[in-house]
């Protein structure tokens, strides 16, 4: 499959990073670790393999595979990743979709889809598809790499053998984008909600039929459809509810956040996790939000 890279998000400008209101629930403290996940082989890219002898801090982890290893909890059905995105205005560190292409193998076998945040441009849709893509390429500022990152993450999939979706757009939609030459962000964000909650909801209700179906579904993002605990003004873009409730309350959200991107971005500092970026290192942090939502500090770019 061949991934054209569009907005894998919030439209820039509009929001560029949303976070839901923490739960009753949440903690004033970061989630601490007294044991060390399993290690996981295999995952480039990280701490763990550039010193073997390495041993995180309790409360921390080597990698981003050991975290989703220890915290996406066995019985989950959904799982709903969401990122700060990589923007050409802002540092040139590693994404969280490259640390999360890495991590794939940690939990692929449990996977049998993966949905990502971008779709293919329709070629019966003609120029008008072609322009609005472009504009909203153009608009939203996602770095040229963003586009061979979303082809690496489709084959790390298939090579696990999960069944990659994009986001499918009609014709009339590519009109709807970008109506008079110019992109309109509330008609992103609601094109957005309601795609990925249509093919999350229709590959839990399809895996379903089959009793010997992998356990898991992945929704890859930006974080602020994946959201549990959503603003009220926000809420319509999420999708979490919808599919909280058709996976029988086993929806579980997992935000990924690059360190840098997030000391650029007056949202992020704002949020009570905040101050796991300020100490953020060679290390992966977790932050636990409420029931069933965690934010993940991942390390920063060596």
């Amino acid at each position: 499959m061949r991934y054209r890279s569009v907005a894998l998000g919030v439209v820039a400008g509009l929001i560029s990073f949303a976070c839901g209101t923490p739960s009753a629930t949440e903690p004033t403290e970061p989630t601490v670790r007294t044991e060390r996940p399993a290690p996981v082989v295999g995952v480039p890219g990280d701490a763990a393999i550039a010193d073997a002898r390495a041993v995180p801090p309790p409360g921390m982890y080597a990698d981003l595979a050991g975290v989703l290893v220890e915290i996406i909890p066995a019985d989950a059905r959904v799982i709903g990743l969401g990122e700060l995105h990589n923007r050409v205005d802002r540092a040139a560190v590693r994404s969280a979709l490259a640390v999360f292409t890495a991590a794939l193998p940690s939990i692929g076998d449990r996977l049998s889809d993966l949905i990502v945040e971008t779709w293919i441009v329709d070629p019966n849709c003609g120029k008008t598809a072609v322009a609005a893509t472009q504009k909203m390429e153009t608009e939203v500022k996602r770095p040229e790499a963003t586009k061979s990152e979303i082809a690496l993450l489709a084959e790390a999939a298939k090579a696990a053998k999960v069944q990659p979706h994009a986001m499918k757009l009609s014709c009339a939609d590519y009109k709807t984008l970008v109506p008079n030459g110019e992109v309109d962000a509330l008609a992103m964000l609601t094109l957005t909600t309601r795609e990925l909650k249509r093919i999350a909801i229709s590959a839990v209700v399809h895996r379903d039929k089959d009793p010997a179906h992998r356990p898991w579904i992945a929704v890859y993002g930006g974080a602020l459809h994946n959201d549990r605990f959503p603003d009220k003004a926000i809420a319509e873009w999420s999708y979490a509810a919808a599919v909280d409730k058709v996976s029988k309350d086993r929806y579980v959200e997992i935000d990924l956040i690059v360190p840098e991107l997030a000391a650029a971005d007056s949202v992020s500092r704002k949020q009570p996790w905040y101050s796991l970026v300020e100490t953020a290192g060679d290390w992966v942090q977790v932050w636990k939000r409420g029931d069933r939502s965690f934010v993940v500090i991942l390390a920063k770019t060596r």
